[in-house]
């Protein structure tokens, strides 16, 4: 039966990271984020800056004086000023903090971001290799159950069994469509396995190994990206409310001032000053603004403290549920060879005794399917081992660091691929061949089973803005919450 092609080549699961790194068009979306954020820190950070200015103006003035009676003049002047932020009672300094520490969210969310898609990946890479043993065992079953056929007929032939013949014709007519739903599942696989690296998965995709992670404690959630940045976010909402709490405080500033004029027209002469000012300023009074911007970033504290709360208990009870699966799933495949050795053991020998007229048709065809049923539980827990093991990597935020390296998690400065074109699908695919690196053993054959729950990661979502957070800082924040899955990746 014809198959889906993929690219010809071999790819491991680090190079596939990579290219998806470079692919996903997500993440130069959050790291435009980081960006602003940056540029907004520099525009607070210039208050507490000198600031100069020069102004020039030319034109006719009239004058009524008491004394003199109006003269007309015509004048130009040109005026330096230049003016330092003394003190605001720490107004402008927690502005600034404030900003810095919503910079520094932003950073944890880029570098969030890329996990997600590594681990998009690594599923995706995953399931594309379980996906091809799948059909490898869905094409073994069809030729055994083809065989088993063949044999009833000739039964038949010679003892005019009917009964089995129908039999064995309806368990390879289901055995063909097996395949056929393999076939398609593998599409599917693909399909997102292109989502995620921008590209087909080649012919040989190397199986990776599955992380080896000895103990619990190994998996620390506080260095999870996620939970970094509500701690970031918490510390940004804490230094917006000590501005609020200083805005309405006094203001000191140094002003310098010179200038060179000259009247050109009614009383002619130079016209020269020179300044230097201690300026002072102080809202006595607003009408109760200051109190209810205060509250509303104390507000903003507890919301932050819950949210930071909240994704540490998620990161736990994850890591929890995942590490117990991780610790016995390994026993729990040993025990499915076991029984896959055996099965293939018992297959040869209900084989004789059917030969031999002792051992019923509906005996041989039902080994037949068990020998597959565990060969794709087996091929199934291997799958979900090795994706357990990465799962555990991402939850403490090691997943690009003990894969591709901790530099992957800065931005490059490169284009990321982008396809707005459909692909065009192939009318004639190419058969797949398995490669030696996926070759599936002959003795066990399978069978497609159940995929496994993926657990949800914990992600962001934006919320409105209070109104003091868009007169203290000028630009939104986004705390973290809740628990989502990747898109298209996790679920």
């Amino acid at each position: 039966m014809v198959m889906s092609s993929g690219a010809h080549g071999q790819m491991t699961l680090d190079s596939a990271i990579t290219a998806a790194l470079s692919h996903d068009p997500t993440i130069p979306k959050i790291h435009a984020d980081t960006m602003e954020a940056i540029g907004f820190a520099k525009e607070v950070k210039a208050d507490l800056l000198p600031q100069l200015s020069i102004e020039g103006r030319a034109g006719l003035a009239n004058r009524d004086r008491g004394t003199t009676g109006g003269d007309t003049d015509l004048s130009r002047r040109a005026t330096i000023t230049g003016r330092q932020h003394l003190w605001d009672g720490g107004f402008n300094s927690y502005r600034w903090q404030d900003a810095k520490q919503r910079v520094e969210a932003k950073v944890q969310l880029d570098k969030a971001r890329r996990e997600t898609t590594a681990i998009g990946t690594v599923e995706a890479f995953l399931d594309v290799i379980r996906a091809r043993k799948q059909i490898e065992y869905a094409r073994q079953s069809v030729g055994a159950h083809e065989k088993v056929f063949d044999l009833a007929k000739k039964r038949a032939q010679a003892a005019g069994n009917q009964a089995d013949i129908e039999l064995s014709s309806a368990r390879f007519d289901l055995a063909r469509t097996l395949l056929i739903e393999r076939e398609l599942a593998l599409k599917q696989a693909e399909a997102a396995f292109e989502r995620w690296v921008g590209r087909k998965p080649p012919a040989d995709l190397v199986p990776p190994k599955t992380p080896e992670i000895s103990s619990l404690d190994e998996i620390d959630p506080k260095q999870n990206f996620h939970y970094l940045a509500t701690l970031r976010q918490r510390d940004a909402a804490e230094l917006e409310k000590k501005a609020l709490e200083k805005r309405y405080g006094p203001r000191f500033f140094l002003e310098a001032t010179a200038g060179l004029g000259q009247e050109v027209l009614g009383t002619r002469g130079q016209d020269n000053d020179a300044a230097v000012l201690i300026v002072g300023s102080w809202e006595i009074f607003d009408g109760g603004r200051r109190k209810g911007q205060v509250e509303q970033a104390a507000a903003d504290i507890e919301r932050q403290l819950a949210i930071m709360c909240e994704t540490l208990v998620l990161l736990n009870e994850d890591i929890s549920a995942r590490w117990a699966d991780y610790r016995t799933i390994r026993e729990r495949l040993d025990i499915l060879r076991n029984y896959a050795g055996a099965l293939g053991k018992t297959v040869s020998l209900y084989q004789q005794q059917f030969d031999l007229g002792t051992r019923p048709l509906l005996s041989l065809l039902d080994i037949q399917n068990e020998v597959i049923s565990a060969s794709i539980r087996i091929a199934d827990g291997e799958r979900d081992r090795t994706f357990l093991g990465y799962r555990l990597l991402f939850f403490g935020g090691r997943l690009i660091r003990e894969t591709v390296g901790p530099e992957y998690l800065e931005h490059k400065d490169h284009q990321h691929k982008c396809f707005l074109e459909k692909t065009p699908i192939e009318k004639n695919p190419v058969s797949y061949k398995s490669s030696s690196t996926q070759k599936v053993p002959a003795a066990t054959t399978p069978k497609i089973a159940k995929a496994v729950a993926v657990p949800k990661a914990v992600a962001v979502r934006q919320t409105k803005d209070a109104p003091a957070r868009s007169r203290t800082s000028g630009n939104s924040r986004t705390p973290v919450s809740g628990r989502s899955a990747p898109p298209l990746a996790s679920n």
